[in-house]
């Protein structure tokens, strides 16, 4: 449904991607995970084009557009079908749980505001916040902001979410119920990319595991793979620090 190949993005002179490429089907849930500057959340970002890659294509069904010479109405497009859940929820403060999943439909899509809040009470009820529908974000804890911005996302029915570590601004406490919800939408078959410092939730929900390292992919594996059989001396080592209670032959 979604490639990437060979995508370059540098700052400056720093090369944070270096020609990496995947696929994405339908159904899928792909977990990003690797350690930090490895170039994750860059990817994700260009993907969306609120970064701009330096090289690259993205295909997306059978249209290909070209990263670096993509047009403001290609990038419109492609960000319809692409919903992003941002690490740190991006919510309207002046603006309710339910405007905030609102405002995108009625401003971009043009949708009435009475069929927008009824996708956005539809949304909201299926992320557990029925009760919350016209509480502030300084009303809701970050558990429920985030859930708020993943309702956000869902409400304009993308072809596939992209998640940039959904979870890593939360409280300890509160990871379980955002993690909730990623699950319920994974069994449900909605297609997502997560960058995620989540371990459990790559090895039991995720079906695929990309492992990056320095802007290039080291590793990629179906869950159960990667898990307990990884290839890559570079994967077993980062797997020995995540899982010190585990084995994995070096």
């Amino acid at each position: 449904m979604l490639e990437v190949r060979g995508i370059k993005k540098s700052f400056d002179k720093n090369l944070i991607l270096n020609g990496l490429g995947f696929r994405v089907n339908k159904g899928d849930v792909v977990t990003i995970i690797g350690p930090s500057g490895s170039g994750k959340t860059t990817l994700l970002r260009c993907i969306d084009f609120l970064e701009r890659a330096d090289e690259g294509r993205l295909v997306f069904d059978d249209e290909e557009f070209d990263f670096a010479h993509v047009s403001k109405k290609q990038i419109y497009e492609i960000r319809r079908r692409i919903g992003f859940v941002f690490q740190s929820h991006h919510l309207f403060n002046n603006k309710t749980a339910l405007g905030n999943v609102t405002e995108g439909l009625i401003t971009a899509r043009k949708i009435p505001k009475a069929e927008a809040e009824r996708i956005g009470k539809e949304v909201l009820d299926k992320v557990g916040l029925s009760d919350r529908y016209h509480y502030f974000p300084s009303q809701l804890s970050g558990g429920q902001q985030q859930r708020v911005g993943i309702a956000r996302a869902m409400a304009a029915k993308p072809d596939v979410i992209l998640f940039d570590e959904p979870t890593s601004a939360l409280d300890p406490e509160l990871i379980g119920e955002v993690l909730g919800v990623m699950k319920m939408l994974a069994k449900e078959g909605v297609t997502m990319v997560v960058v995620t410092h989540e371990m459990s939730f790559a090895r039991d929900v995720a079906n695929r595991v990309i492992f990056m390292e320095k802007g290039v992919i080291v590793e990629e594996a179906s869950s159960s793979d990667f898990f307990n059989r990884p290839r890559e001396e570079r994967t077993r080592q980062f797997l020995n620090r995540v899982f010190p209670t585990v084995e994995y032959a070096i």
